[in-house]
């Protein structure tokens, strides 16, 4: 079993293949958005920043997935297929817009963290419909 880690790489240097660790984000993500304001239980500060530069660093990493399995789909033929690549295109250029502008941890961190995990939520989205339209290979 290959295990990935969570990694926070704003510029997108890496070059490599990093697995992704999904099931990890996915709670991650799902623990982050249950945060309220004024919970008794809620993280301190630099923890709750913490959680937002994981999610960060872990949707870039979706962002080159999602436009790596895009680019492999079709430009052209079934309707549906071209609308998957699409949308897949359009929610990776909305991404890299959001993650261009770096989270404000000094005023609202808890909206940051947020706001990342709603991003992974959607990218995770895009990423499963582009998945689904991929051509299946033969034996």
């Amino acid at each position: 079993m290959t295990y990935g880690s969570t990694v926070h790489d704003p510029a997108g240097r890496w070059d490599t293949d990093i697995p992704l660790d999904r099931e990890r984000n996915e709670q991650l993500a799902a623990v982050v958005l249950s945060w309220r304001q004024g919970d008794d239980d809620l993280p301190i500060q630099a923890d709750i920043e913490q959680a937002t530069l994981q999610l960060t660093g872990y949707a870039n990493l979706l962002v080159r997935e999602l436009q790596a399995k895009a680019a492999a789909l079709p430009r052209h033929g079934q309707a549906s297929v071209v609308a998957v690549r699409t949308l897949a295109h359009i929610a990776a250029g909305e991404a890299v817009r959001r993650l261009s502008v770096p989270p404000d941890h000094g005023r609202q961190p808890l909206r940051a963290a947020h706001s990342r995990a709603r991003l992974v939520d959607a990218l995770h989205a895009a990423l499963d419909r582009t998945l689904a339209a991929m051509p299946v290979v033969g034996h």
